[in-house]
């Protein structure tokens, strides 16, 4: 036991207290608690502002591009999983704590002439929540479900008039969350915008939590109890936190609207505040502030139509290289937490097999004649996305990291803004010719996409796959 080094940690999930202190054995992260920073330059060399896994919805391809389906197959089923689309704030959770400490800083005359600004502009953000009930799906998120809808039966038009004349059902499942449910019914409206003729075809939503919102079932009690006491997790996701140029980039950031007295206050654990409907304080330190202030710019964009005829002004607050930083660390905690996390263990994203067995399963039906719907439509959740992705290893989520290196630029192609941006979507289109042979193909965003790398396509670079070659690459 003589090798086994003690850090010392901030556990800063939602599982544990703020600003909690513990020193525990962390074998073999060595090398990840001596790596004190990810060089910024790898993160972005322009002034873009960076918003993760909090990006409104941008289709990432056209159907203009997409390839050319080949000769003698017709498209027979579509299937879809989507994230729900942009939103309010799930909770008063980072708007509350933002406007407290704020008003400490009012009372001890530590605000910024800049600063002066930002009470009234977190409550203008509050009130916004509260019409629109926290948690809600935004004006912004409910156009981005209708447009996916619309493109969805405009590129499968073929697909849904057959079902029209041969009255085929469309199945619609979500996870039992209102935001999710509100997203499928946009989504829905888009495809009747497109095909009214679809209307009585489609199923009233019926709730799957096992496996749209397994995260949270039961049966994944062990996923729950590691990401909450895994030391080795803990650790690495306080060590994103915790690293210098956190610290450097939280301290900017704050002195942008408070005195340094008043950072130094922070940064020293001087300060606690009591959060929504608990009756102890939390302290929070400097990074632990100014990641309650960042996401109230990480959510104002889905939020722009509520903001009224004055925009949200969250920018001013934040800088593009400051964002860029502090997505890369929250985008590791969601790597770790929900992603493909460390090599060596499949424990975040496992849970995920049940809708990827279902996946299957339907095109199982197709291929025996049991399913004879026209489609499935799921909608969900980051938290299902993410995992869902893992699990498939699909572009972006192919491969966990070593222990060793961890979550960084370098060492990870995972970003939040491609894997699980607002109403982030993955489809597969399957074809069938007279033989009854079955082809799938796959679309990540809109974006045509391969299959894990041991699947191999019909040709070359295509992105048509034989479903006897998925089920056998996927080991169904």
């Amino acid at each position: 036991m003589a090798n086994i080094k003690r850090y010392k940690i901030t556990l800063i999930s939602k599982g544990f207290p703020l600003n909690t202190r513990a020193f525990i054995p962390v074998i073999g992260m060595l090398a990840l608690a001596g790596c004190s920073s990810v060089n910024t330059t790898s993160i972005a060399s322009t002034d873009t502002y960076v918003y993760g896994t909090k990006s409104v919805y941008v289709p990432q391809d056209s159907v203009n591009n997409y390839s050319t389906v080949p000769a003698s197959y017709i498209l027979v089923y579509t299937e879809l999983v989507a994230r729900h689309g942009s939103r309010a704030l799930s909770s008063p959770k980072y708007d509350d704590i933002s406007l407290k400490i704020w008003q400490a800083a009012k009372e001890q005359n530590a605000l910024t002439p800049l600063g002066e600004h930002l009470g009234a502009e977190i409550e203008r953000l509050m009130a916004a929540n509260v019409k629109m009930g926290y948690g809600n799906l935004s004006k912004l998120g409910n156009q981005e479900q209708i447009q996916i809808g619309e493109r969805m039966a405009q590129r499968n038009a073929s697909l849904l008039n057959q079902a029209v004349q041969n009255q085929q059902q469309i199945a619609f499942e979500y996870s039992g969350q209102d935001r999710a449910r509100d997203s499928g019914l946009a989504f829905i409206q888009g495809l009747e915008n497109v095909n009214p003729a679809l209307a009585p075809l489609i199923s009233k939503p019926v709730k799957n939590k096992a496996q749209l919102y397994f995260h949270k079932q039961s049966n994944n009690k062990d996923y729950q109890d590691y990401v909450k006491e895994n030391p080795q997790l803990r650790a690495a996701v306080d060590h994103l936190f915790d690293q210098p140029k956190s610290h450097q980039v939280a301290r900017e950031m704050l002195e942008r609207v408070y005195s340094p007295a008043f950072v130094d206050q922070l940064a020293e654990g001087k300060l606690s505040f009591i959060k929504v409907g608990k009756k102890k304080p939390t302290v929070y330190n400097d990074v632990e502030a100014a990641i309650q202030l960042f996401n109230l710019y990480l959510i104002a964009p889905g939020l722009a139509d509520e903001a009224g005829a004055q925009p949200w002004n969250f920018t001013q607050f934040v800088t593009p290289k400051e964002s860029q930083w502090l997505s890369y660390v929250l985008d590791g905690e969601d790597y770790y937490e929900k992603g493909p996390s460390f090599a060596d263990t499949n424990i975040t994203y496992k849970m995920a097999s049940a809708l990827e067995d279902d996946f299957f399963n339907e095109i199982k039906g197709v291929q025996d004649g049991t399913n004879t719907k026209a489609a499935k439509i799921r909608f969900a959740h980051a938290e299902t996305i993410i995992p869902f992705a893992a699990q498939m290893q699909l572009k972006g989520s192919e491969t966990g990291v070593s222990r060793d290196t961890g979550y960084t630029l370098q060492t990870s192609p995972w970003r939040g803004g491609w894997v699980s941006p607002y109403s982030a979507n993955i489809q597969w289109d399957v074809y069938r010719n007279q033989a009854g042979s079955l082809l799938v193909k796959m679309l990540y965003n809109e974006k045509e996409i391969a299959f894990k790398d041991s699947c191999k396509p019909i040709s070359t670079g295509s992105y048509f796959y034989q479903f006897s070659e998925l089920t056998r690459c996927y080991g169904k």
